[in-house]
């Protein structure tokens, strides 16, 4: 895991200029990679990288990294899973290291511009080829890795792994993108496709993107599959167990310390069970919340079982206020994700005897988790009702709630909800991770600019495989790796994902969703390939919800003061942008609260 950075423009290997803009980049990205840097200049060509060594120790790990023929050269960033049978493919490439960077070298020298389709992991990369004359850049198929770029004001092509880097050359305003505040303010995140400022682009994931004479030349290099597997459910379970444990097998290799993650649920649960196999005395963490928050009785009956170094950490209420704007300080763009806190504690725990860290992310989205899935299940088997008919809906629940009717009531309701919501797509829209409405988000930001996320798939409304992939390629690479990336790089290890293995991820997109979840029980296949590993608590236990007690958290008194500060001071920088009598209605100790707080931190820190 580590920072990249670049500039891209004629005739600058003499300018003294950008190479302290070079150096101001990778000084800006130390926390993701504190163990090396480097620098390498070409005629029209920067490159700078800053190291967090995981594979090959060694010197020979170093970055921006030569080709055998000096041609090339790269900086890389992520973890290619596989990459040691990759290499013995290529018997004629005379490789000097035992690191998935050379790999990837002599892999770009054999299939030039189609070398992402060969890469199984997480990354981000750019190689300068000097013949050419053109950077050839490319992000994972899931976002895990991140990669910016920029147009400078003199022209240069710019690029890094964090936002601040590029705005450390000075060569980028920082004028904030209202499409993506807008997209912040419906869904708690900034899109996956935008970032929150206007001139600084994201590399979309599963994208590749070549510079060259001035130009940007941006592909789509995968997509999930479109057709349904025909399979039978014996063989799917048989199938999916492989692929996971071959994934957790890999992703299990480095040459430092591995641990995991433990929240008490049946991702992690599962992934711990599996990585007991290959580590002995393995390491994992947990974040500790009170009341019905709390998973850890769950967590600890998986640790007493597969023997693990089980450690918790929790927080204390008078934390919380400080560290939520340590955090948001820390951030690039705003991110409203309840969990951020914990991410944030756990990632400062495993930082002090560990590197790398396997998580159980994207399980939900893969194999139908979450309760919205069932509730999709349930449209697609009732079906719409007429929306013409909506204000007689609402009518009729009125009049049978006042006669005290509760079936009519109930019935009356069932009608509005499905004229409201006529099919999964539009329920997974309208309802699904929405925070404030189409109208609430015109009224804060005084205007109607909006920003909807593209699929580069079939939004098929009979097939509850969509919502699923919907998720996977929306808030997954949006909010979960974001979070992850940025808030582990901010402690110096890495965040690793086995459920985002690729060979997995198409297997589980094509697998029928009758495998996955139905109206009464989520995860199927999960619980059929991998429940005997598990313990009854956590097979029986009901879906705990994601996040985080807001409510709570924000009527702890130094967070009122806090709150109060930032969102009920017209001269806060936020009401720059947003109405301050519309965010005064928003106040009510809830998810719209919480985002608009964050929001507002995150303008005064930046």
């Amino acid at each position: 895991m580590c920072g990249i950075a670049g500039i891209v423009k004629n005739n600058i290997i003499n300018d003294d200029f950008y190479r302290k803009s070079l150096k101001d980049m990778t000084n800006s990205m130390i926390h993701r990679g504190p163990d090396d840097e480097g620098h390498e200049y070409f005629q029209n060509c920067f490159l700078g990288f800053r190291r967090l060594a995981i594979v090959d120790l060694s010197k020979d790990g170093h970055q921006p990294m030569y080709s055998d023929t000096k041609n090339e050269c790269i900086v890389f960033n992520g973890e290619i899973y596989g990459y040691r049978d990759l290499k013995k493919e290529m018997p004629e490439y005379p490789f000097k290291s035992n690191t998935d960077t050379e790999v990837i070298l002599s892999l770009y020298q054999k299939y030039s511009d189609d070398l992402p389709k060969h890469l199984n992991g997480m990354f981000s990369m750019a190689i300068w080829d000097e013949e050419k004359q053109q950077l050839f850049c490319a992000r994972d198929r899931f976002g895990e890795k991140p990669f910016y770029y920029a147009i400078g004001k003199n022209g240069e092509f710019i690029f890094a792994s964090e936002i601040k880097a590029i705005l450390a050359t000075g060569l980028v305003n920082n004028e904030l993108n209202d499409e993506a505040v807008s997209h912040f303010l419906r869904h708690s995140y900034i899109n996956s496709h935008q970032s929150i400022y206007k001139s600084i682009k994201v590399l979309p994931p599963a994208s590749q993107l070549i510079y060259k004479n001035g130009e940007v030349e941006i592909s789509q290099y995968w997509s999930l599959p479109e057709k349904e597997l025909t399979i039978s459910e014996e063989e799917a379970v048989q199938k999916f167990r492989g692929l996971v444990e071959r994934s957790v097998k890999k992703q299990l290799i480095a040459d430092v310390k591995v641990g995991a993650f433990l929240s008490g649920g049946l991702d992690s649960g599962t992934l711990v069970a599996l990585s007991s196999k290959y580590h002995l005395n393995l390491t994992t963490l947990g974040f500790e919340y009170e009341g019905e928050w709390n998973e850890m009785p769950e967590a600890r009956s998986i640790s007493q079982k597969y023997n693990t170094h089980h450690k918790e950490v929790s927080l204390k209420d008078e934390e919380i206020p400080e560290l939520l704007v340590e955090v948001i300080k820390k951030l690039d763009e705003p991110l409203a994700d309840t969990a951020i806190l914990a991410t944030y504690t756990i990632c400062k725990e495993a930082a002090k005897n560990m590197t790398v860290v396997i998580t159980g992310n994207a399980g939900d989205e893969l194999f139908g988790g979450y309760k919205w899935y069932q509730k999709e299940k349930e449209i697609l088997d009732k079906g719409s009702a007429d929306p013409r008919l909506l204000t007689f809906y609402k009518v009729g629940s009125a009049l049978s709630e006042k006669a005290g009717f509760r079936k009519g009531q109930d019935h009356f309701l069932d009608k509005v909800f499905r004229a409201k919501f006529p099919d999964i797509v539009a329920y997974q829209k309208e309802k699904v991770h929405s925070n404030f409405t189409r109208k609430e988000t015109a009224l804060l930001l005084r205007s109607n600019v909006e920003y909807e996320h593209l699929y580069y798939f079939t939004l098929d409304k009979k097939d509850l495989n969509t919502p699923m992939k919907m998720d996977l390629t929306n808030i997954v690479p949006g909010d979960y790796m974001v979070k992850d990336d940025r808030i582990a790089m901010m402690h110096s290890i890495e965040l690793r994902t086995p459920f985002l293995d690729k060979d997995l991820v198409e297997f589980c997109s094509a697998l029928p969703a009758k495998y996955k979840v139905n109206t009464k029980k989520t995860k199927i296949i999960l619980r059929k390939a991998f429940g005997e590993l598990l313990t009854d608590n956590i097979l029986n236990k009901r879906k705990q919800g994601f996040g985080a007690p807001v409510e709570k958290w924000l009527k702890i008194p130094a967070m009122e003061e806090l709150s109060s500060k930032i969102l009920k001071d017209p001269a806060s920088k936020i009401f720059n942008k947003l109405d301050f009598l519309q965010v005064q209605k928003s106040l009510n100790y809830n998810y719209k609260h919480w985002s608009l707080l964050v929001l507002g931190i995150w303008m005064e820190e930046h």
